[in-house]
C-alpha cells in the first residue's frame, strides 16, 4: 500500500488555472478568476463538480439561467453540459474542478 501524500493545490501560486492532481479515474483542477473575469464558454469534458474555496462562482447555462455557488457549496455538472463560469464578485474566486472520470477517459482532454 502506498503511503499517504500531500497534494499542493497551489491556491496562491502557479498558473491561474491548471491540474493539481491527476489519476486515471479523476482529474482535479484549480482555477483562479479575478473579479469580472470568466472562462471561455465551453462544454464539460467529463462529469464535473465545481467547488468554490474563496469568492463567488457564477455558473450560466446555455439557456441563460444563472446559478450562484458560494464557499461551502458545490455544483454538479453533467458531461457535455454547455456552460459559462465567471466571477461576479468583488474578490478573487478560487475554485476546484473535480472531473470524474478523467477527461482522457471520456475522449476529451480539452
Amino acid at each position: 500500500m502506498d503511503a499517504p501524500r500531500k497534494i499542493d493545490l497551489m491556491l496562491d501560486s502557479g498558473p491561474e488555472r491548471g491540474p493539481v492532481y491527476e489519476t486515471d479515474p479523476m482529474q482535479i483542477m484549480r482555477i483562479r478568476l479575478q473579479p469580472g473575469e470568466s472562462l471561455p464558454f465551453h462544454k464539460a469534458n467529463s462529469n464535473v463538480l465545481l467547488v468554490p474555496l474563496t469568492g463567488t462562482l457564477q455558473f450560466e447555462e446555455e439557456s441563460g439561467e444563472k446559478h450562484i455557488v458560494e464557499h461551502g457549496e458545490a455544483l454538479e455538472v453533467a458531461f457535455q453540459t454547455p456552460m459559462l463560469v465567471s466571477n461576479p464578485g468583488e474578490e478573487l474566486l478560487t475554485f476546484l474542478v473535480l472531473k470524474t472520470p478523467h477527461p482522457k477517459v471520456m475522449g476529451d482532454e480539452g
